[in-house]
């Protein structure tokens, strides 16, 4: 099992490190990790993060993406207020320019050499992210995702561990056993599996109030899946017990002020997924159940943190609970 990290290449992590991948490293063997998992904000380049520290590279989702696949262009007016906010959002005016952003992030995984890539399974509005009043269900996304994936895949020759990732929202959550055999039947890429996130899963139960209440739900959730659970090759490990805000902002929750541009908007959306899904170290040693069920290839700490001294803090915390994992 590779114990990794998250990480990205933005400015803000570097400069934790002062920009120095000997520190990143130190960071690392101190802590008792293997390597990053990564996303890219900019163009991966080498000097920065090298290779030899990236296991996994996380890629870039689009949260609201169905109504551009199917180029419902009605539905995109309504939603981002005219053509050019949803053409800067997405970087173009068709499809066709997430396929090449995406497979210029394979080129960059094959360049990198990593283990695994991640792929959101979801779709969710600006609006849905308050109401949980959902446009579309877990099987049009999830048949929309494998025709994308299939779309993407089709002439590409890679040798990574293709990795999908649960979310709260509709699409893959692993709730459902016959929605997870149908991603791992309809792709064709042979490489494939799921990347279990826990904060994401303690998210679709919110009557949910402690993170012992966490570990014996999802353990219901695993054994649920039955022989689906062994295609689980990963695990980011948080925690999130967010119910009582969640059901206190749905309730109160009265809509967007109308005049706000769609970049305002979705810039206070990211303020309140943060309060959903916390990405804090999960404190309670029960968790180790999980792990143990799963035997992951990859456990990956995925904290949100604002300082050096509180991601060094966050992982020595998650070190602590899981001290059977270390050396």
């Amino acid at each position: 099992m590779l114990k990794l990290m998250n990480f990205s290449n933005h400015s803000s992590d570097l400069e934790r490190f002062s920009g120095d991948s000997n520190k990143i490293k130190q960071f690392l063997d101190e802590h008792d990790l293997q390597g990053l998992e990564i996303i890219q904000t900019s163009q991966w380049k080498t000097e920065s993060v090298p290779p030899s520290l990236i296991h996994g590279l996380h890629m870039r989702f689009w949260p609201a993406w169905l109504d551009f696949w199917k180029n419902d262009k009605d539905e995109l007016v309504r939603q981002f207020g005219d053509i050019e906010s949803y053409r800067q959002y997405y970087g173009g005016e068709t499809w066709d320019c997430i396929l090449e952003y995406y497979r210029n992030e394979i080129k960059t995984a094959c360049d990198m050499g990593v283990k695994y890539i991640v792929f959101h399974v979801s779709h969710v509005q600006l609006e849905h992210c308050y109401n949980y009043k959902f446009t579309y269900n877990d099987e049009e996304i999830v048949e929309a995702f494998i025709e994308m994936i299939n779309k993407l895949f089709k002439d590409i020759s890679a040798d990574f561990d293709l990795l999908l990732e649960n979310q709260w929202w509709p699409g893959l959550t692993l709730l459902d056993k016959k929605i997870a055999s149908r991603l791992m039947e309809g792709i064709n890429y042979p490489q494939k599996g799921f990347m279990l996130d826990i904060g994401h899963m303690m998210n679709t139960n919110t009557e949910l109030k402690t993170e012992a209440e966490g570990v014996e739900y999802i353990l219901r959730v695993l054994q649920n899946l039955e022989e689906l659970s062994s295609s689980i090759k990963g695990i980011h490990l948080n925690s999130s017990v967010s119910g009582k805000y969640v059901k206190r902002k749905i309730e109160d929750w009265d809509g967007f002020n109308k005049s706000e541009c769609f970049f305002n908007r979705y810039l206070k959306v990211f303020e309140h997924i943060a309060r959903i899904d916390n990405h804090i170290p999960f404190s309670h040693p029960s968790i180790k159940q999980v792990i143990d069920f799963v035997n992951p290839k990859y456990l990956v700490y995925e904290f949100i943190t604002d300082s050096y001294e509180e991601l060094e803090q966050y992982v020595a915390a998650q070190n602590r609970v899981l001290y059977s994992f270390n050396r």
